[in-house]
């Protein structure tokens, strides 16, 4: 008996030693961060730092978060954030944002509402973190810009997850129901007012390849660029007008990509429409564009199209576009 309690003693001696070992190098590391970030040119600042959550959690709260990178003018602010995570695993966290927080960039600053919203983050137990899997949730979430337009969903889930034995590929996969599009670009899509006020579904699920793993030198350092999209599904809802696109594209060193996407468009005419209005389409090519994709559509309306990425241009069947825009992360 008496060795029984000594074990346990030892054992709990051991633990909260851990613990606290644990929550010194859990802050340390945070607070190094922001220094080298702060060393590098960044505004980074917070008002307190603190972990609790003996003797199973580490559970830290960063209050009042301003960080600024001025090599892309990309700015977020918030009155808190929290990391929470298990003391024998915390490269497994999960980050609780607040209420109400601030995105902005050069053009526009972005206020974000919402009744919840938290990401889990699988990192992998080494000093490069690399990501091995994430998930974010956001429900009844609300954004306003100060260029004066507000949209708002019901609800939002994204993920990604590295692909195995792939360490620079990774699987992304979104789902957002609910979306109401600003009154301005409602104006826009839907001058008559025939479609419904939101949008029902938008979905994606592709595979990427990039130059380097996501791991905390694509924060630090440099962003890893695409060199590949495999997409499975992108595809949109709205009333009647449906939309899916899957395909391949190789992506070069700066940023053209190559291959085909197929696209299938019910009601396409009012997708047509739609980019006329918000620029994708010029005026002056409508007529001749709406000519020969009705060429190429079968009955009701639907339209089987391939979308080709060639040597910096991009083709809708064999009706020119311009130049296919430049895949670069910055």
């Amino acid at each position: 008996m008496v060795r029984l309690v000594v074990a346990l003693l030892v054992g709990s001696l051991i633990w909260m030693c851990w613990w606290a070992f644990g929550q010194i190098a859990y802050e340390k590391g945070m607070r190094t961060w922001v220094e080298d970030r702060r060393s590098e040119g960044w505004a980074a600042d917070y008002a307190d730092l603190a972990t609790r959550g003996f003797p199973n959690r580490f559970d830290t709260t960063i209050s009042q978060v301003a960080l600024a990178d001025p090599g892309t003018g990309i700015a977020w602010s918030a009155p808190f954030v929290q990391f929470l995570s298990l003391a024998y695993k915390p490269h497994q966290v999960i980050a609780v944002l607040p209420d109400t927080h601030r995105f902005s960039t050069p053009v526009q600053t972005l206020t974000f509402t919402h009744e919840d919203a938290r990401a889990s983050l699988f990192l992998e137990p080494s000093t490069e973190l690399a990501l091995d899997r994430a998930r974010l949730v956001l429900e009844n979430l609300g954004a306003t810009s100060t260029l004066g337009w507000t949209i708002s969903l019901d609800q939002g889930r994204f993920a990604a997850e590295r692909v195995a034995a792939r360490p620079k590929s990774y699987r992304l996969g979104a789902e957002v129901s609910g979306l109401v599009p600003t009154d301005q670009a409602r104006n826009m899509l839907d001058p008559g007012g025939l479609l419904p006020e939101q949008v029902e579904n938008i979905r994606l699920d592709a595979e990427l390849d990039f130059t380097a793993p996501w791991d905390r030198r694509a924060v630090e350092q440099a962003r890893p660029q695409i060199t590949l999209i495999d997409l499975s599904d992108l595809s949109a809802r709205w009333g009647d007008i449906t939309f899916r696109a899957a395909g391949a594209l190789a992506v070069d060193d700066v940023g053209r990509p190559e291959g085909q996407i197929m696209v299938r468009a019910v009601e396409w005419r009012r997708l047509l429409d739609m980019a006329e209005a918000v620029g994708l389409v010029p005026s002056s090519l409508r007529g001749s564009l709406e000519t020969g994709l009705g060429l190429l559509s079968g009955p009701g309306d639907v339209l089987d199209v391939p979308l080709d990425f060639s040597d910096g241009w991009v083709n809708l069947g064999l009706i020119p576009l311009g130049l296919a825009p430049r895949i670069v992360i910055r």
